[in-house]
């Protein structure tokens, strides 16, 4: 009795809030484009399975009229028909498709397509509509909007985004659509979960249980509109799964401005046991649940690392149906630092990151970045609503996983990891040797020693940035043009030793000679020559064939093996 009492608090307290929870799909197609019947008979069937559906059929199919009248007109007027308040909800709008990806606008009583705006044109025409928009199904198959090119203005109104997609029994949420979600985000984009059923066949809402979840005051038209426009949305592979994921009591889809503290609030509810719950960040996870129930609360404090972050949760349940929520985003300022990312060259650190100025004012900024012991500055003017990209190189940085932080005026804007590794290592594969197999395999040990490894497949215009340079002597099987060093490529070689750089000289078992790999070693002062013996290349020195060879930070190896390589530069890697 006690159990029951209890269970029944918990479903009372996760729908005694201040919204309802309704689950749609919002994206689907009718032969108005390139589906099955018409709007009015997927309306009729979804509202069966769906308190809300949406049509989007293809825009580029509405050149084509229906007793002369526009298609999408026709497709609200049928929505506004099938709508009954309180009961189900019919949505309208269309899908443009480009070569760079897809998108659904919706509500709106014209439309544009592929032949007459490019996607920098449409977001203008989103803009000028105040248009609510969501990108679809992101990845390699139909496109990701230029690695999700940030734009100001069509940020205000391009809310949301396709997490699970897909009109079959299988799994709708894909890792492809879950990364290209965190890079949008990344990237500047505040867009909410979806996950809708694409449907092309008259299965609308019964294709499976994928389902967009909404928030919403009450079952009506202006109301989920609204709801929408708030990303008070979450992408669920299960129907009636209820998720409440809330920050300092604001709801998920809100943006928390100069927030000091955080306090997440969780509740979770199903009719199927939940597995786990896990807090996304913009830095990583930042908190994992295991749960093995119907029903699940808690709540979850911390501080924000830094001056902006996004937050969302990630639910699988015991039959690995999946649950995506929208984000709650913490900033502070005006002024945000987004897509941030690093290169890495040796010991230097070129940062990457974008200045987003989201004020109808100009800002100056006084921008310092730190990685370890290590610091550099510089400054920039943004315009109003202007975003810039910067670039900040810093030196010598100490090997290892170490933290970046960009400051802003004083105030850190923006944290993240980058691995330095403890030494750069540069394969050349510019002269016929690629030898890709034996190198791949290499690879892996060499920087499982914490080396960073480049191959080069330019040659050596001018002195290498790195600690060594392997030369794997030219395949026997290659372009005789190709093989050999240019005199450019000796003189620089020759500079890099000097200077303290490490030269390994590598000959495999199908390596052949190059005479200029000889000049090489005379102008390196090596008192030795290649030789070749019983088909393999040696190093030839005082009547001896040798397979290995060490001097003053030259090594010649002789190996037909990674596993050979590897044993003799045993504690010779910089």
């Amino acid at each position: 009795m006690k159990k029951f009492l209890l269970l029944a608090l918990v479903i009372f307290s996760i729908n005694a809030v201040a919204y309802n929870f309704y689950f749609a799909n919002i994206h689907a197609h009718t032969a108005f484009s390139d589906g099955s019947s018409t709007p009015t008979d997927a309306y009729t069937y979804a509202k069966n399975y769906v308190d809300i559906q949406a049509i989007t059929d293809h825009a580029y199919y509405f050149r084509q009229k229906i007793d002369n009248q526009d298609k999408l007109l026709l497709t609200k007027k049928m929505a506004e028909d099938a709508t009954v308040e309180g009961k189900f909800v019919a949505m309208w709008g269309f899908e443009w498709t480009g070569g760079v990806g897809h998108i659904n606008v919706y509500g709106t009583t014209d439309w544009t397509d592929r032949n007459e705006s490019d996607l920098k044109n449409l977001y203008k025409w989103i803009v000028s509509h105040r248009a609510l928009a969501q990108f679809n199904h992101p990845g390699v198959t139909y496109g990701n909007f230029y690695d999700f090119e940030y734009d100001l203005e069509a940020d205000t109104y391009i809310n949301l985004i396709e997490v699970g997609n897909g009109n079959t029994s299988r799994r709708t949420i894909t890792k492809e659509m879950y990364s290209n979600y965190i890079l949008a985000l990344n990237k500047g984009w505040h867009v909410g979960a979806t996950a809708n059923q694409d449907n092309h066949r008259p299965n609308w809402g019964s294709a499976n249980d994928t389902r967009t979840a909404i928030l919403a005051d009450t079952l009506t038209y202006n109301s989920i509109m609204e709801a929408l426009k708030q990303r008070r949305t979450y992408a669920t592979e299960d129907k009636n799964a209820k998720i409440l994921f809330k920050c300092n009591d604001f709801w998920m889809g809100s943006i928390l401005k100069d927030a000091t503290q955080l306090n997440f609030e969780i509740k979770l509810s199903d009719d199927e046991p939940f597995y786990e719950a896990v807090l996304v960040s913009q830095s990583g996870d930042v908190a994992k649940w295991r749960i093995n129930s119907n029903e699940f609360s808690t709540s979850y404090r911390i501080v924000p690392p830094d001056g902006y972050e996004w937050y969302f949760l990630y639910v699988i349940q015991n039959d690995w149906d999946e649950i995506v929520t929208s984000p709650i985003w913490v900033q502070y300022g005006d002024v945000h630092v987004v897509n941030l990312h690093e290169k890495v060259s040796g010991r230097n650190v070129d940062v990457y990151f974008d200045l987003i100025n989201t004020s109808n004012l100009p800002v100056h900024c006084d921008i310092s970045v730190k990685i370890s012991d290590v610091s550099a500055r510089t400054e920039a003017e943004l315009k109003a609503r202007e975003i810039k990209q910067i670039t900040v190189s810093l030196s010598n940085v100490e090997s290892g996983i170490q933290t970046v932080e960009v400051f802003l005026n004083g105030f850190k804007a923006q944290t993240g990891t980058v691995e330095v590794k403890k030494g750069l290592i540069i394969v050349d594969q510019s002269h016929e040797n690629t030898y890709e197999s034996f190198w791949k395999t290499a690879q892996i040990d060499i920087e499982n020693q914490g080396y960073q490894v480049e191959y080069s497949q330019r040659f050596f215009k001018k002195v290498p940035n790195a600690s060594m340079v392997f030369l794997t002597l030219p395949s026997k099987d290659s372009f005789p043009e190709l093989r050999m060093l240019n005199d450019f490529e000796i003189e620089n070689l020759v500079e890099f030793y000097k200077k303290g750089g490490q030269i390994v000289l590598i000959a495999l078992k199908n390596s052949l000679i190059e005479d200029s790999y000889n000049t090489l070693l005379e102008k390196m002062h090596i008192d030795a020559k290649l030789a070749q013996s019983e088909g393999n290349v040696f190093l030839f020195k005082n009547d001896k064939m040798l397979d290995f060879y060490e001097q003053d930070g030259f090594l010649f190896i002789s190996c037909e093996e990674p596993s050979q390589l590897m044993k003799k530069l045993k504690g010779r890697l910089p």
